[in-house]
């Protein structure tokens, strides 16, 4: 299995650093700190009603377990809005992608919640921001969810390669090439 660290490094590193998420974000994200802390309730109720109110997102859940999920999301939170964004957090970031393959959490899953809580930010600091300040909160939210998406994605896509190639036996290199020769077929399918 691949070490988180080491993968956590790699996927950043594959970022051009200005979609990152970078130590200018930490301090715009912190001047908003109290007010961002202050959505936690409504973030977290709308986040599961929408998880819990479409049937593809409802069954990846067992009965009873939205609480100790809402409270998962809020130590997220709060530990987003706390800090610190250090190797650890970052790392916990890529460790989503190996529970979302435990979870059968799918990317678009993933993605569509990311815009679901970005919009939700945009709404509620429209309302109590300039226009110049939501932009700027915006876009230090947006490289953030940049960041955690490249992560929980690509964490998500090498881990399940990597459990697929230990679980058959395949070496990676050979296992490449089968995808390769599958993927050159399946574009000339198309027609390209």
């Amino acid at each position: 299995m691949v070490e988180l660290e080491k993968l956590t490094k790699q996927i950043i590193g594959q970022m051009p650093p200005t979609t990152r998420f970078r130590q200018e974000d930490v301090k715009v994200i912190g001047a908003h700190k109290d007010f961002l802390l202050s959505l936690e309730d409504k973030i977290v109720a709308g986040f599961y009603d929408t998880l819990f109110n479409h049937a593809p997102t409802k069954a990846i859940f067992v009965e009873g377990e939205r609480p100790d999920r809402e409270q998962t999301l809020r130590n997220w939170w709060q530990r987003t809005l706390n800090g610190p964004f250090d190797a650890s957090y970052w790392t916990w970031q890529t460790l989503v992608g190996l529970i979302h393959i435990k979870r059968k959490v799918k990317n678009p899953m993933m993605i569509a919640m990311w815009g679901w809580v970005l919009n939700t930010l945009r709404s509620e600091l429209s309302q109590h921001c300039s226009a110049e300040e939501v932009t700027k909160v915006m876009d230090s939210f947006e490289r953030l969810a940049a960041t955690i998406q490249a992560l929980t994605a690509e964490s998500y896509l090498e881990n399940y390669i990597n459990a697929l190639s230990t679980a058959t036996g395949f070496n990676m290199e050979l296992l490449q090439r089968m995808v390769n020769t599958e993927v050159e077929d399946l574009i000339k399918a198309t027609g390209r």
